[in-house]
């Protein structure tokens, strides 16, 4: 596990930098510090588990992306609410497109 950002006590004291490997034994010792969560960094095999997006061929997420702007109207003209309600369209429309494309369990 990498850690992704500096932890620190509340005193500001530096317990683990960002990019340092923690083993259990360094864990246990943040976690008596009383350290309860950080930020770790993922790989990029974690990332493309868990993004629809990364998971499709570009020419279907360019297919369902021209599909939503067709659906909105100058999306990229009304700032980042509607960029954003347009992001996670794109990502259910991605997650939806895997389900289909998935073999059914039978």
């Amino acid at each position: 596990m990498i850690v992704a950002r500096d932890v620190k006590n509340l005193d500001g004291m530096l317990l683990a930098p960002a990019g340092c490997e923690l083993s259990e034994r360094q864990i246990d010792i943040l976690q008596s510090w009383g350290v309860e969560e950080l930020e770790v960094e993922a790989s990029e095999d974690q990332v493309k588990a868990h993004d629809p997006l990364a998971q499709l061929p570009p020419e279907i997420v360019a297919k369902l992306s021209d599909d939503l702007r067709a659906r909105f109207w100058k999306p990229d003209e009304f700032g980042p609410v509607p960029a954003e309600i347009f992001k996670v369209m794109l990502l259910r429309q991605a997650r939806l497109a895997l389900q289909a494309a998935a073999p059914s369990a039978s």
